[in-house]
């Protein structure tokens, strides 16, 4: 009880996010039963009485390439109507749907497989009236296309299917699962290794893949409180701090969906929080407090790099404001003393060694996984190399890809879900920060890189390091990128825009310290007039964060740029 009265002001941040973002999160059950076919094998389903046909529903599983799919009427010559979409490596876990223009009659679909190892989920036929046709199978093995009739939904969406990228990460844990290879071999395996855990604990659906990615952005938020106590020394600027995230659209996107870009960030800020504790103590370097505080940031540092290897950034960024300090240090006191050299060897243990030992310990469910190609240690380290190569000579290209430098404008978001209703109704999903929030910062971080050279104030500078360590980078990559990649950095971007609501109140409460009543009241007015700029917004794109279904005319009228496509 002495927490939630203390912390209330975060917790109910905390309550009010959860529940939105729970809100359609994903069905809680999908069809898991697969029929898994044979290259040239036949499927041939029946129908109950012989029927015009208007639509398909099909739900295609973990591999469903080069599918042949016609209803026939086998009393009727020339009577086959192909379905002509192609099912290819991105058609996983999804609902599928074919509207039947044809007027014939028909008595039996049938499917058959060109390749080895396609699966096949649920199939529905219906009527003219719209009604769900019954099928019968000729074969038991076919029995799996049609029993569970009940989970054919009425709408198929994102709710119910898998979207963008999910189609490579969810299917990663549902491999790791079943014991079958893991297709999905461009990053590390722990984020694959908690998707595969949640899918072994809530089942495999939507809401089971997507459950902990939510989780981890809730959690981001309280992370941010904290990291705004300890770098603004005032629990205001600590709940400033998690209501900006908390009303950021790609952060909101990022963590709703089945890939693993939340534990990422979600592990460096806890990495980058300790690492904060640690400078900001005043204890002795040795005290064992300050010491937990380097193992914590090592530990977590480890788990980043171990989700994706762009987790190098954040360790260039610890390992400079570290480094930056110890020298500091070095240069006050005028010697290097023993103190110096200890902190220094425990650091190589903390950031070198302990991230190394977590990263292979990340694999042990790939070495455990029977279908797996990782058997030792010679097929790991080709595996890290296979790893790297793929990232170095990726020469794909892809309309929604962007350049680094546009990225905290807004330039190029990224399209992830759409569904257009016959009623001019539409549903979509678009990767697109908060513009008030990401315009607004790009003032901020301009105005503190002044601010720090001019004063230079190391602790200032300690987000400008953070910025441009996770963000750099990306100059020297060749390969296409995405909106997306600036995720990591994004945390960084936000709490420039708190240091500068913090440098400016604390300007005028000194300027003006004997009307403080009137300060306090407007230092009120302007974070929550700003507040109440970002939540607007937010609201005005919650339809393009969410999925959720309005009119296509109010989809458009938000889209401010021509590059903006959704």
């Amino acid at each position: 009880m002495k927490i939630i009265r203390k912390k209330w002001k975060i917790l109910i941040i905390l309550i009010i996010y959860s529940i939105v973002s729970f809100i359609n999160l994903g069905d809680k059950a999908i069809p898991n039963s697969f029929k898994t076919y044979d290259a040239n094998e036949t499927s041939i389903l029946q129908l109950d009485k012989e029927s015009k046909i208007s639509k398909i529903k099909l739900f295609v599983g973990c591999n469903s390439n080069d599918f042949e799919i016609y209803l026939d009427n086998d009393k009727i010559p020339d009577s086959k109507y192909y379905i002509q979409e192609e099912l290819n490596y991105i058609s996983v876990f999804k609902w599928k749907e074919w509207d039947i223009n044809s007027e014939n009659i028909f008595n039996n679909i049938i499917i058959k497989s060109n390749n080895n190892q396609n699966d096949l989920g649920e199939i529905a036929l219906y009527d003219k009236e719209g009604k769900k046709v019954n099928l019968r199978h000729l074969k038991e093995k076919d029995k799996q296309l049609i029993d569970e009739q009940n989970l054919v939904p009425e709408d198929c969406s994102y709710l119910n299917s898998t979207y963008f990228d999910e189609t490579y990460f969810t299917r990663a844990g549902y491999e790791q699962v079943i014991g079958r290879e893991i297709t999905e071999n461009t990053h590390p395996p722990l984020g694959k290794d908690i998707i595969s855990f949640s899918i072994k604990i809530f089942g495999f659906n939507p809401f089971a893949y997507r459950l902990f990615q939510n989780l981890a952005g809730i959690c981001m938020i309280y992370v941010m409180y904290c990291i705004g106590i300890v770098l603004f020394k005032e629990e205001r600027y600590g709940i400033i701090s998690a209501l900006i995230m908390s009303l950021d659209g790609m952060h909101f996107v990022q963590t709703r969906i089945g890939t693993v870009d939340s534990f990422l960030v979600l592990f460096s800020l806890i990495a980058f929080l300790f690492m904060l504790k640690y400078v900001f103590s005043p204890l002795h370097d040795l005290n064992i407090k300050k010491v937990k505080y380097l193992f914590f940031s090592g530990v977590f540092l480890g788990m980043t790099i171990s989700t994706k290897w762009t987790g190098f950034w954040v360790a260039l960024g610890l390992a400079i404001i570290f480094i930056s300090q110890f020298i500091y240090k070095i240069v006050i006191n005028k010697r290097i003393k023993l103190d110096n050299i200890k902190i220094f060897l425990l650091c190589i243990i903390f950031f070198i060694l302990v991230p190394i030992l977590i990263y292979i310990i990340s694999y042990i469910p790939n070495f455990l996984n029977p279908g797996c190609r990782i058997k030792d240690f010679k097929t790991f380290f080709e595996y890290q190399i296979n790893m790297y190569k793929y990232h170095a000579n990726l020469n794909a290209t892809h309309s929604f890809s962007s350049k680094w430098y546009t990225w905290p404008f807004l330039y190029k978001p990224i399209w992830y879900y759409q569904k257009t209703y016959y009623n001019s109704m539409k549903s979509t999903i678009s990767c697109l920060g908060n513009p008030m929030i990401w315009w607004c910062s790009i003032i901020f971080v301009i105005a503190q890189f002044i601010y720090c050279l001019l004063k230079r104030n190391s602790k200032d500078f300690i987000l400008i390091v953070m910025i441009l360590a996770t963000w750099m980078p990306y100059i020297f990559i060749g390969r296409i990128m995405f909106l997306y990649h600036y995720f990591i950095t994004l945390p960084y971007v936000m709490l420039s825009i708190v240091w500068g609501i913090a440098k400016l109140e604390r300007y005028f409460e000194k300027m003006m310290n004997e009307r403080l009543g009137n300060i306090l009241k407007l230092k009120n007015l302007f974070v929550g007039s700003l507040i109440t700029v970002f939540f607007c917004c937010f609201l005005v794109y919650y339809p393009i964060y969410s999925g959720l279904k309005v009119d296509t005319q109010y989809i458009d009228k938000t889209k401010v740029m021509e590059s903006w496509i959704y």
